[in-house]
């Protein structure tokens, strides 16, 4: 089977996460979730799922024109690693050009299981600026 070279891409940089952040990973096929719905401040990326514990935002852009803003999960702030920088930071920042993300879920959501809503989203203001649904079938 060939893959393309985004999806090569896609299963290297899990390997090297599992590797440096001492996660497993599944040998399954990583699952499409699609893209953030309602996008505001340029807000993009295609968001898969790569294991229970393992959300990966490919190419996901952000224009960083405001304060305060963070992945979000149903309430909770999820740490983020990207290619360039295997240390997990919190705050966005401007991702002109794009950058592949993944996140890593913190104690209060301890796989994807325990999502709801994936959010970028600005707590200086209160709102969203992009979201998606997790399916009833990446729930338990």
């Amino acid at each position: 089977m060939m893959f393309s070279p985004k999806t090569s891409l896609l299963f290297l940089f899990s390997f090297l996460l599992s590797s440096n952040i001492g996660q497993q990973v599944d040998q399954n096929e990583p699952i499409y979730l699609g893209k953030f719905q309602q996008p505001a401040h340029s807000v993009a990326g295609d968001i898969f799922v790569l294991d229970e514990k393992t959300i990966y935002i490919q190419d996901f852009a952000h224009d960083g024109q405001a304060p305060d803003v963070f992945f979000w999960a149903d309430g909770v702030i999820v740490p983020y690693i990207t290619r360039t920088n295997l240390e997990p930071q919190v705050g966005l920042k401007r991702f002109l050009p794009r950058e592949d993300i993944v996140l890593v879920l913190p104690e209060e959501k301890p796989s994807v299981f325990h999502i709801q809503k994936l959010e970028v989203w600005c707590r200086a203001f209160g709102i969203s600026f992009g979201h998606i649904d997790l399916p009833a079938f990446v729930k338990k």
